[in-house]
């Protein structure tokens, strides 16, 4: 899907993401587009599978593994309306994923995907 890497490309142009991808799930679970050579390139279905599956116990205590890193689960919106600090509803068909560089405050980068996020369902996705 390449007419997604210009949403990876504006996502990483100020300089403050390390890493992006969008990630579609619904149906068959893949990456349709991530910054290539990064972590976020090699998430498996598996891993997405995780992320929208029902049993959300574990997320705090075990974290998960996104692209075979394991990262950690500050806070998980899954369930409330008008959140998309992980914005995984069923009603959507398309993840959006960031990890910020070292030293950027994590509300800058939840503010950049959930604008992501927004535009990418008003446009139904």
């Amino acid at each position: 899907m390449a007419g997604w890497n210009a949403y990876i490309d504006n996502l990483m142009a100020d300089g403050t993401c390390q890493d992006a991808a969008i990630v579609g799930y619904k149906d068959s679970p893949s990456v349709w587009a991530a910054v290539p050579g990064k972590t976020f390139v090699n998430i498996t279905p598996a891993e997405v599978g995780v992320l929208v599956g029902k049993d959300r116990s574990s997320f705090f205590v075990n974290g998960l593994t996104l692209g075979g890193q394991k990262c950690s689960v500050i806070r998980d919106s899954l369930l409330q309306d008008g959140e998309f600090t992980m914005d995984l509803r069923t009603k959507s068909t398309a993840l959006v994923l960031l990890m910020g560089k070292e030293g950027v405050h994590g509300g800058l980068i939840n503010k950049k995907c959930y604008e992501m996020a927004s535009h990418l369902r008003r446009s139904q996705y």
